[in-house]
């Protein structure tokens, strides 16, 4: 005697939970009802995929992060980075003076 011999003789039937009930139709309620009980479900699982897709959005005017340099305390690291910071001071100088330059202009009026 076989598992769904022994679950029969006992009164169990293990292909009851898979089949429809004859009198339960599908109707637009019933579809209904069911589509509420999966939407929270799937809506968590869409929401966890998203932020794992995309990286957090940054507000207007904010700049972007950049990767911070290496430094991994060789010389070529050290040159490297004293390089980028003088480039970056002669970016900020000349946006300075133009500052200046426009104040001046604007007083001088």
């Amino acid at each position: 005697m076989g598992l769904l011999d022994k679950a029969a003789a006992a009164g169990g039937n293990e292909t009851a939970a898979a089949k429809p009930k004859p009198t339960e139709v599908a109707t637009p309620k019933t579809v209904a009802k069911a589509a509420a009980k999966a939407k929270p479900v799937a809506k968590a699982a869409k929401a966890a995929k998203a932020a794992k897709a995309a990286p957090a959005k940054r507000g207007p005017g904010r700049p972007r992060k950049n990767a911070a340099p290496a430094l991994d305390g060789s010389l070529e690291g050290i040159v490297a980075a004293v390089k980028s910071s003088e480039q970056a001071k002669a970016r900020y100088r000349g946006a300075l003076e133009k500052i200046q330059a426009i104040l001046a202009d604007a007083l001088d009026d």
